[in-house]
């Protein structure tokens, strides 16, 4: 797709303009174009959004926008995947030549760069390239809000300081007669803009004009005094005593002869634009500023001298009176760090003082450096430094320069410095990079993009491998691929001559304290992706305290990164570099010590955390040799959701390795423990294998208690995948355990477990049946929490075979009982009940004020299907009061939540409801096709209501487009499907009866 935004906004794929729909959506894709592959919090769009009042449902307004526009993109032939949904907000993924922004400013960075060489005939070229991809204001005719127009301004500009550089080129080239009459018309649209017709003026005089140019002075000066209460600036005057004069306009002044000792650029240098941008806007917004420091930190290889040569090669101008570079060797190999004394010695060099006359001492070194700066501007790059000690003497005074300073280090007590942080490429500039070095990459995307990231977007590992494939011709991209797969075959893989990724980071390593050493390498132990610092202190034994603070000093060398506050996580080729350095350095029962350490506190931690959200009947207290450790405390359910979804996939990595290294303890408790979060996030499909593996695990240890838990685990997992069949088997083999073991708990649970597996296949009097010997169980065991939600699970059977009265009874009665015991998400399941059933009644106020109060704890609560199934009923409450547009809205975001979650059910309950409403909107076509989907995912999932309830909505849009027999058909198909008891058989048999009737399933107002 190409996207275009200096004019009217566009977006344009092979079949040409995609129409991107109302303002909102308009508004989202130049908010996303201005900010192309870079996160936009959901916040800032919001603020993009709305000019006025930002209205209560404005994020979920937002939600449905990207859809939209997605949408919109896959509908013309283009990607909606563009549109990521990234942790903290949207990303457009837009490759750079596809956005003509992008194309704008690196054809000014042509002209710049043409320009300071002396070149002013291509630098027009590219300036009127530059300029020919304005189609008019930056996206004109948007009826943008006030964040957009800020933005768009600012384009516009930039646009008018490209078109009077390229007035100011063309004047000195002799083209004056081409340039008038652009500039009368623009001088004209801008008459308070003193640069363009200060550039008139001299166009005219050049051209015998002068009386002309005089008159358009005088014009000027007028309309500033008169408006503005302005006398002409510097720039106006001076153009005006020029043209008093009958001075021809000037040449361009030649380059000036300088020192300058940088090394030589990469010409295959890449991205970092952005970090680019940042440094050349701070440098030239503070142009007289006496010193500027910038300290570029990152971890070894990641391209840091590299950005720092760049950047001198696009400043070097601005700094007339020389540039210098000089390696203080903080971090190289088989060198020591240089002295500050050395470095001066260097610089005073570069700088032309002659030998004779460098002192000895580093006072001395440092006045004579200051000294010799002093009035000048100059550019220096302080390159590989160690520490801020290294860095101080070497800093020229008070001179109107420039000081780039590159560390691993973040120097943050270098005074004044203002800190780029270098993260790993950006995946697009990292197959860019490949590319140019391999020469040879673009016939394998796919294998391309593993190489780039098995090489974790670091820039020194992708030139080394991009080096090695292209002498290697035998080699495809794919060979490579699998070389770097490997931790050891990759280490070797990515070292070349005198280059290697391990050795550059083992320097890192080798310059820290013991302490922070015996840190760095523990953490090759750990099998998961990011930490805190309560994990790492089980894993080293030391206090959580100390450990923040060797944690930080890590940070601080750039061996360890901080993707939020307090996580910490390795980058890939560094987490190989701890793996090996904790092989070699640490002995094998050290390794296990540390490794038992960690798995003692997740499990902790997985107990600790999912305790407030259990049953009584799901407890049980794990077997912890360490005993308890200190984990990060929770103020409330919430808070624990939060802390087991920060740490999931470490909880997913420990329970995969306690099981491949033979930990038959750990590999049973942690799936089975976690089983409460898992239930509310939804998460258990995920851990089949892991629960298969406790199963066996529990059998090793012919645990009674973990064997039937890791069934019963099992058996919902079959359940959710809608393998019915085995569910139910696997139930009845855990409830022999658990009966066998006379453990009540467990089997009343897992009695209420084949309850709602009946229930899913609508085998109503089994269900009950269940329901009822589990409420039993949970009564004589005092568990009043388990005693509420049966009585829920009693109402859900009553209400779906009409019983309706008892029903509400029912489900009132648990929702005091799950409020008395804090039970929250039982609430808020009893609360949907009862709005549903409301709804069913046309109770209307009853049933939104009840689903709202469903929907409102869901979120608070984090319980994804307590959210779905709530916006799903209220999209078909609102659907049957007639408010179609707000049944639309709630459908689609059920079906967002139904479907980030695994929730079947909810996505096919809100694919029949989005169906219904459309049919009720005249949309034939959308309805039967969301009822076909809903049909097939209800197919999949053995949902006998929902395929059901499908047959019926294609009955309806059969009947709405004159076909009445295949109506019939399809009500009668809807019938065999309904239990004979089921009530919803009602809506099917009133058509039946009478095919022009309306139902619940059509019935609109």
């Amino acid at each position: 797709m190409d996207f275009r935004i200096l004019g009217p906004l566009e977006a344009r794929t092979g079949a040409g303009v995609v129409r991107l729909g109302g303002r909102r959506q308009q508004r989202l894709l130049a908010m996303l174009l201005m900010h192309h592959n870079e996160i936009v919090t959901p916040d800032r769009l919001v603020d993009g959004l709305w000019d006025e009042a930002v209205p209560s449902t404005a994020h979920a307004q937002l939600h449905n926008a990207v859809w939209a526009l997605r949408r919109a993109f896959t509908a013309a032939g283009g990607d909606g995947d563009c549109i990521a949904t990234e942790p903290a907000g949207y990303r457009l993924v837009v490759p750079e030549e596809r956005l003509d922004l992008h194309r704008f400013w690196t054809e000014i960075q042509t002209a710049e760069k043409a320009e300071a060489a002396g070149r002013p005939e291509e630098a027009a070229t590219a300036l009127e390239t530059a300029i020919g991809l304005w189609r008019g204001p930056a996206v004109a005719g948007l009826r943008a809000s006030r964040t957009i127009n800020a933005a768009a301004a600012g384009l516009n500009e930039q646009y008018l300081v490209a078109v009077e550089r390229l007035g100011a080129l063309r004047l000195r080239l002799g083209q004056a007669d081409e340039l008038v009459a652009q500039l009368i018309g623009l001088v004209g649209e801008h008459p308070f803009r003193e640069p363009l017709r200060a550039l008139l003026m001299l166009t005219l005089t050049a051209l015998g004009r002068q009386t002309e140019a005089l008159a358009v002075y005088e014009k000027g000066r007028r309309l500033l005094a008169d408006e503005l209460g302005l006398d002409p600036g510097e720039q106006l005057r001076e153009a005006h005593a020029q043209v008093l004069r009958g001075a021809a306009p000037e040449p361009a002044p030649a380059p000036r002869s300088r020192s300058r000792h940088l090394p030589a650029g990469t010409s295959d240098f890449v991205g970092r634009s952005a970090d680019i941008d940042q440094v050349l806007a701070d440098v030239r917004r503070h142009p007289d500023a006496p010193l500027v420091i910038t300290a570029i930190d990152g971890m070894g290889g990641v391209g840091k001298t590299a950005l720092a040569v760049r950047l001198s090669e696009l400043l070097a101008d601005d700094y007339p009176d020389g540039v210098h570079f000089i390696d203080l060797h903080g971090y190289s190999v088989g060198k020591q760090p240089r002295t500050p004394e050395a470095a001066l010695d260097v610089l005073l060099r570069q700088a032309g003082t002659p030998v004779e006359l460098i002192p000895r001492g580093l006072a001395e070194l440092a006045e004579l450096w200051r000294s010799t700066a002093a009035g000048r501007r100059i550019l220096v790059v302080l390159d590989n430094a160690a520490e801020a000690a290294q860095v101080r003497p070497l800093l020229p005074g008070t001179t109107e320069g420039l000081v780039l300073v590159t560390s691993r280090r973040r120097l943050t007590t270098l005074d004044g410095g203002r800190p780029v942080s270098l993260d790993v490429l950006s995946s697009a500039d990292a197959v860019a990079l490949f590319q140019r070095i391999a020469g040879r990459a673009a016939d394998d995307p796919a294998a391309v993009d593993d190489v780039v990231e098995l090489c974790g977007r670091l820039p020194l590992a992708i030139r080394i491998a991009g080096s090695r494939l292209r002498h290697r011709p035998a080699w495809t991209v794919a060979d490579l691929a699998e070389r770097l797969r490997e931790t050891r075959r990759r280490m070797h893989t990515l070292a070349v001559d005198d280059l290697s990724v391990y050795t550059t980071l083992r320097l890192s390593y080798e310059s820290l304290p013991e302490l922070q050493r015996r840190t760095f390498r523990l953490l090759g132990v750990h099998p998961g992706q990011d930490f805190d610092r309560y994990a790492v202190a089980a894993l080293t034994g030391l206090p959580v305290d100390e450990t923040e603070q060797q944690l930080e000093s890590l940070c601080d060398c750039n061996l360890l990164m901080q993707p939020a506050a307090g996580r910490y996580q390795l980058h890939d080729l560094v987490r190989d570099c701890a793996k090996q350095l904790v092989e070699a350095e640490e002995t094998e029962s050290s390794r296990r010590d540390a490794a038992d350490r960690l798995f003692d506190y997740y499990l902790y931690l997985a107990h600790q955390h999912c305790d407030p959200m259990a049953r009584q009947l799901s407890r049980f207290e794990p077997d912890i040799p360490s005993g308890p450790v200190r984990v990060p405390p929770a103020g409330g359910e919430v808070e624990a959701i939060g802390l087991l979804e920060a740490e999931y996939h470490n909880l997913m990595a420990v329970a995969c390795q306690a099981q491949a290294s033979g930990r038959p303890e750990h590999s049973w408790q942690l799936p089975c423990v976690l089983r409460p979060f898992l239930e509310r996030m939804n998460l258990r499909t995920a851990w089949l294998h892991l629960f298969e593996g406790a199963h066996a695990a529990a059998r090793k240890l012919d645990d009674p208690r973990g064997q039937s838990t890791a069934l019963a685990n099992i058996a919902v997992i079959r359940r959710e995948l809608g393998q019915l069949t085995e569910a139910i088997e696997l139930l009845r083999q855990a409830l022999l355990i658990s009966q066998t073991a006379g453990d009540k708990a467990a089997e009343a649970y897992q009695t209420s477990d084949l309850g709602i597996t009946y229930l899913r296949i609508a085998r109503y009097r089994e269900a009950r049946e269940c329901f009822r010997t589990a409420h039993d169980l949970a009564e004589s065991l005092g568990s009043r929490r388990d005693v509420g939600v049966l009585i829920n699970n009693l109402g859900f059977v009553a209400a779906d075979i009409g019983e309706h009265r008892e029903a509400l009874d029912r489900f009132e009665r648990a929702l005091v009982i799950n409020r008395a015991t804090g039970f929250r998400q039982g609430e808020a399941l009893s609360l949907a009940n009862i709005g549903r059933l409301h709804g069913r009644f046309h109770r209307y106020p009853q049933a939104r004020s009840h689903l709202t109060q469903a929907l409102t704890l869901s979120r608070e609560i984090g319980y994804r299907f307590g959210e779905g199934w709530s916006l799903a009923w209220l999209a078909a409450v609102h659907r049957r009061q007639g408010d179609l547009p707000a049944a639309v809205e709630l459908g689609r975001l059920a079906l967002d939540v139904g479907a980030a979650a695994g929730v079947a059910d909810v996505e096919c309950d809100a694919l029949n409801c989005l169906g219904e409403t459309y049919l009720a909107l005249g949309d034939t076509e959308m309805a039967a096709n969301l009822h076909e989907r809903a049909e097939s995912l209800a197919t999949g999932h053995h949902l006998t209501l929902e395929i059901a309830r499908a047959a019926e909505g294609r009955a309806h849009v059969a009947l709405r487009l004159g076909h009445p027999a295949e109506a019939r058909r399809l009500w009668e198909r809807a019938l065999t499907q309904y239990p004979e008891s089921l009530a919803d058989q009602v809506h099917a048999r009133a058509h039946l009866d009478s095919p022009e009737s309306t139902c619940e399933r059509c019935a609109v107002g």
